[in-house]
């Protein structure tokens, strides 16, 4: 099963999503049905825990904001297609979902370019987490990818030349996240690597009118992950998507493509601050519009932190939002404050009531994805 939510109302314009994690890749390293592989490229890449992991979360997400009607263009229809690391399927809510090969995956591309090519008013939303390679074309790999050890790119669809295909479709906006590897191997640059897409190109096709096509990695660099986590970008593209890149429009809080496409690197930075991958991402855009609006605003991530370090263990802190009157006090402590706000402009105090420090009283706008503020102190 791959369509996993069903609301179609061919009445009104909808948002259609087609969600793709592929994991467990059988016949190359590691794999239930793992074949003697040719091609450098095949013999080097192995199973992977985060895709599964994170379509999950992200169809989880996209499924929540609906329950809050959040969607400008109500909800119509999730594909999901999962292949998990395994002979097992993935599960959600007792239903087996289809597994991620090239079959199923030109099958529920056909339906879900279908349902997107019913209103021009319509928001298409693809996502893909896997295996990826690049050269001169970012190609993705199925599941099936080294079934035919000879051939193994009969388990793969160049992305790139699909998203162009895509254009025939009437939809006026459309969004494509791919969250994937850009690398290549040597053995790439000896051998032709033959080109599959899920959709011929129409060279009289013209772009969308509201366009964000968004690459995890920049061109020759990887995406990354923890083992049996959901995967660095996934967690950004949801922190976006439930509210991190917020816009205020008058008394609107929405989300946008431009705010999704110039945002994202910082969210990137912040959920994988543990670990240095320095990734960043690759954008094409077009215009701008609203894909997501919110009755009020999702609070945000908010660090006070003090300079030099010893002035934590001395300063009462406090803020004051200007706009809904909350405040906040903290006694002295050797970390820094971390609090989780309601966007807006806040007055921040710091006080020494022994004198250690000087005094101070500043005005900050604090505002989607994250606050950080340094407060410098002189004795």
């Amino acid at each position: 099963m791959s369509l996993l939510f069903n609301n179609v109302n061919g009445n009104i314009p909808q948002t259609h999503v087609f969600i793709i994690g592929v994991g467990g890749y059988p016949y190359i390293k590691g794999g239930t049905e793992e074949k003697k592989q040719t091609l450098d490229c095949a013999k080097k890449l192995g199973q992977l825990t985060s895709p599964p992991l994170s379509a999950k979360a992200l169809y989880d997400t996209i499924i929540n904001l609906h329950n809050q009607d959040a969607w400008i263009k109500p909800l119509g229809s999730v594909e999901l297609l999962i292949s998990p690391v395994g002979a097992d399927p993935f599960i959600i809510a007792g239903e087996e979902v289809g597994r991620a090969d090239m079959e199923n995956i030109t099958d529920s591309f056909n339906s879900w370019l279908e349902r997107c090519d019913s209103s021009a008013d319509n928001v298409t939303l693809f996502f893909f987490c896997g295996h990826g390679v690049d050269k001169a074309e970012h190609i993705l790999l199925t599941e099936d990818f080294g079934k035919n050890p000879v051939q193994p790119w009969s388990g793969s669809f160049a992305f790139d030349k699909t998203r162009l295909g895509f254009f025939r479709c009437q939809a006026s906006t459309q969004l494509f996240f791919i969250d994937a590897c850009r690398l290549f191997t040597a053995d790439m640059l000896l051998t032709e690597v033959p080109l599959y897409t899920l959709i011929p190109q129409h060279f009289n096709a013209t772009d969308c009118r509201f366009n964000l096509t968004q690459k995890a990695a920049a061109h020759n660099e990887g995406a990354y992950g923890e083992i049996n986590d959901i995967s660095f970008y996934t967690k950004a593209l949801i922190k976006a998507l439930e509210g991190g890149v917020l816009t205020k429009k008058q008394d609107e809080w929405t989300i946008t493509l431009a705010s999704l496409a110039t945002k994202m690197d910082d969210l990137l930075e912040m959920v994988s601050e543990q670990i240095f991958t320095d990734q960043r991402c690759s954008n094409r855009t077009g215009k701008s519009t609203d894909i997501l609006r919110f009755a009020e605003a999702p609070n945000i991530d908010v660090v006070i932190d003090c300079s030099p370090e010893e002035a934590h263990n001395l300063a009462h802190l406090s803020y004051f939002s200007v706009e809904s009157k909350e405040k906040n006090y903290r006694l002295p402590n050797v970390d820094p404050w971390k609090v989780h706000i309601k966007p807006g402009i806040y007055e921040l105090n710091a006080d020494f009531p022994n004198g250690q420090y000087e005094n101070k009283n500043i005005f900050e706008s604090f505002m989607p994805p994250a606050g950080a503020r340094t407060l410098k102190f002189e004795q």
